[in-house]
């Protein structure tokens, strides 16, 4: 996991945190683990990225729309 000051978007500049493939299995894995904290910390102890399982999230309100390989899911 890395994170990155600034980047430019479609949206502007926002901050960004950078997480690889093994960063995703282990917060999927994280998930299904009652005894897990769901959370992973960078290395400088200065950004967290906690995995929420989806209905948790979004009880309030619906799921937004993700595009990814040319379309919608």
């Amino acid at each position: 996991m890395k994170f990155i000051e600034e980047v430019a978007t479609y949206r502007g500049p926002m901050p960004m945190v950078e997480l690889t493939r093994r960063n995703l299995e282990g917060l999927l894995e994280k998930l299904d683990d009652p005894n897990s904290v769901r959370t992973l910390i960078d290395p400088d102890g200065e950004i967290a990225v906690k995995a929420v399982e989806d209905d948790e999230h979004y009880k309030t309100r619906p799921a937004g729309d993700m595009f990814t390989n040319g379309r919608f899911v």
